[in-house]
């Protein structure tokens, strides 16, 4: 029975097999079946998830080593280098069908963006210009391939009105009062030099040379460009960074502009399939209304102008079943594509901009749920993207604020309808946790991460969970049991040790166990000088709070000694990974006893700390007016000190941009208004290189956006 399965099919299989706590079933399935691309890219993908879940050294080499192999294996069959060696050679092998052709093309593209996000993880500027890189060839190929296969796609659509099945995005842009938007002009011309250079070649260090620059500018890349002629409805805006709704059209067509006469014959050089047209570009729409419409291939000619296409019907053919596969195929990673674009920090958009392409959100979210839907191998890893977005990304950015509730329900609902396949998935029950977490229901958290370790035969979800059992732990201020999980996860985790060591010394301080500090101090110094991680991030962070830890057994301030210099570092972490409004109101109030502390040289561990904390909580418990004078005065605490602008800048921008936000929330005045984004602009441009810059710097980034 397993033999007569296609090899995508066996795949879906393998990822259930891996999905529902079988990872050495799925791992002997892969094996037991004769190597394809189809097989390789399952394996490949199983393997990258190990490593995001685990951020271990040596699973993250593992994964980039098999995306590599897998990009070298698919890049050398389509694009140029297959044109190249056409016209030299001639076809020296066997044709493949456009099916064939197609999945390359997708897992090829799928394999570069897995390595852009691998190489990103690190959080310094080499691996975002890396990522940046990686994404620009995963651009090109997903925008060639979207185009062939979308056209496809409207080909097999159904036109009456009852057409079963889901619609892919472009078909779910509707306007306020429910019609169609309007046809979109099509008048940019896609590219007909399609090239993809594979990870083998030299990616730019540092930074980029201007013979670099200008060679990209000068590249053939289509990019997404605004539309013109749409309109919007009163009030509605886009919700993907730095870019407009008009842009979001254009994710949707990935080149159905204009010349859509390269849809195929960039692929295959020598194919007597062509595709020819002679509609000048200025006078190319697409009608989104295809009822009206009529035509197979969806495209509207308001000038009556002839198109003509001609298909090799023996060779070129491809059933409407295996369209619509392909179809969610190539809308799953093109969606998690779109996620990451958008998720970029500010400082890199406009590199990002200058090598060709933007980020949706709204468009990524759309693809994803289409391809969720689809039949492909992909699918329940559409789900978890879904889920990873709604669950962990939206709160871990705060991306729209602290109201999560429409993230919370889209979350369940994903859950409650892959429960029947997954029901005892540890994957699935750790993104339980989480949206119960997102509740405010810890202790049914604790419970559903406990239930997922017990579960889980993977070694990385099961140290995933005992780090969200320990996060919980810290959100309920039960400083002993955290302690203990977080000491558990500095001794059998290979990520992190010092993020987990300098966990466990914080929370032993709040717990009023002041005997092991200065070895903690040490022991994280020394952890931080052997890691190969030492310039990313989250280490340059550890490095500048173990320098809050004591040095010496004895001639310390009296502060170390304190437990409530230890719960203001506890409490900056739950601020910082935005966990405060997951506190309940109990833990809320216990916080807001502690922060409202009289301020002396020796109670906090950084100046105006206790107020920006102080500011926080208030907020979660609405006392808003409260939290505004607790902002200005952690503000004007800054401000007066002389060294302020040298020492802990987080703590100043993030209290001017939590001032900003909660002004126009209560907006009482146009002054308010003024002010929020006097506060915004002073923030962007005045404070640089502090810890976590990048997260507040797209959040600043996103409001500015939101008050043009």
């Amino acid at each position: 029975m397993m033999e007569q399965l296609k090899d995508w099919e066996y795949v879906k299989q393998g990822i259930a097999l891996w999905l529902n706590n079988m990872p050495k079933a799925a791992e002997e399935s892969f094996k037991n079946r004769p190597s394809s691309v189809h097989i390789d890219a399952g394996h490949t993908f199983i393997c990258f998830m190990n490593a995001v879940i685990s951020w271990e050294t040596e699973k993250m080499n593992e994964a980039q080593s098999r995306l590599r192999e897998l990009e070298k294996q698919c890049a050398g069959d389509v694009g140029w280098l297959k044109s190249v060696r056409s016209k030299l050679f001639g076809h020296c092998e066997s044709r493949k069908s456009l099916t064939e052709t197609l999945e390359e093309q997708i897992i090829l593209a799928d394999s570069q963006l897995c390595l852009a996000i691998l190489v990103s993880l690190s959080q310094d500027i080499s691996g975002f210009m890396k990522g940046g890189w990686l994404l620009r060839k995963a651009f090109k190929v997903y925008q060639h391939t979207y185009q062939q296969i979308y056209q496809l796609y409207i080909g097999t659509l159904e036109t009456d009105e009852d057409a079963a099945g889901p619609q892919a995005p472009l078909f779910q842009r509707h306007t306020a009062d429910g019609t169609l938007a309007e046809p979109l002009d099509l008048g940019t011309p896609s590219s007909t030099a399609w090239t993809v250079p594979n990870s083998n070649l030299q990616t730019p260090e540092g930074e980029w040379s201007p013979i670099q620059l200008e060679a990209l500018r000068k590249s053939q890349t289509t990019t997404f460009e605004s539309m013109r002629d749409v309109r919007h409805p009163p009030g509605e805006s886009a919700r993907g960074s730095g870019v407009s709704l008009e842009k979001s059209f254009t994710a949707d067509l990935i080149g159905l502009r204009g010349n859509v006469c390269s849809s195929i014959e960039s692929l295959e050089t020598n194919d007597s399939s062509t595709m020819s047209c002679r509609v000048p570009r200025n006078h190319m729409s697409l009608d989104l209304n295809l009822r009206k419409a009529g035509k197979k291939n969806g495209i509207n000619n308001p000038s009556g102008l002839e198109m003509s296409v001609k298909h090799d019907p023996t060779e070129r053919h491809i059933e409407p079943h295996e369209i619509q596969r392909l179809m969610g195929a190539v809308s799953f990673g093109y969606g998690i594509f779109q996620l990451s674009i958008s998720l970029l920090p500010p400082s890199l958009l406009k590199l990002i901009s200058f090598l060709g392409f933007e980020g949706d959100r709204a468009m990524g979210i759309a693809c994803l749920r289409f391809s969720r839907q689809s039949i492909d191998m992909r699918a329940p890893l559409a789900t978890l993207g879904l889920l990873w977005y709604y669950t962990i990304v939206t709160p871990f950015f705060a991306l729209d604020g602290s109201d999560l509730s429409s993230e919370i329900s889209a979350a369940q609902e994903l859950i409650d309808e892959a429960s029947d396949q997954f029901a005892k998935s540890s994957l699935f029950l750790f993104f339980r946790g989480r949206v119960e977490r997102l509740k405010c229901n810890i202790q049914d958290a604790i419970r559903a991460y406990e239930f997922a370790y017990r579960s889980s035969a993977q070694r990385e979800i099961k140290l995933l969970c005992l780090h969200e059992i320990g996060w919980c732990r810290l959100i309920q201020l039960d400083y002993g049991t955290a302690m203990k999980n977080f000491k558990e996860l500095k001794t059998c985790s290979q990520f992190s040790k010092s993020f987990y060591s300098y966990l466990t010394a914080i929370c032993e301080g709040a717990f009023g166990n002041f005997s092991n500090l200065v070895r903690w101090r040490a022991d994280i110094l020394e952890l931080i000088n052997r890691s190969s991680q030492k310039d990313s991030q989250i280490e340059k962070y550890i490095f500048r709070r173990c320098l809050k830890l004591p040095r010496a057994e004895s001639g310390e301030p009296p502060k170390y000694n304190s437990s409530l210099y230890w719960k203001y570092l506890v409490f900056e972490m739950l601020f910082l990974w935005n966990a405060l409004n997951t506190c309940n109101v109990e833990q809320l109030e216990s916080m807001v006893a502690d922060c409202s502390q009289p301020v002396d040289a020796f109670s906090e561990p950084m100046l105006g700390i206790s107020r920006l904390i102080l500011g926080a909580c208030l907020c979660c418990l609405t006392r808003y007016n409260e939290a505004i004078e607790a902002f200005r005065e952690c503000i004007a605490l800054r401000e007066a000190s002389s060294d302020h602008q040298q020492q802990d800048v987080h703590v100043s921008a993030f209290a001017y941009y939590e001032l900003a936000v909660l002004l126009l929330r209560q907006q009482q005045h146009e002054k308010d208004r003024v002010e929020a984004r006097r506060l915004l602009v002073y923030a962007q441009h005045t404070f640089k290189n502090y810890d976590f810059d990048n997260r507040i710097s797209v959040r600043i980034h996103s409001v500015l956006k939101r008050l043009e």
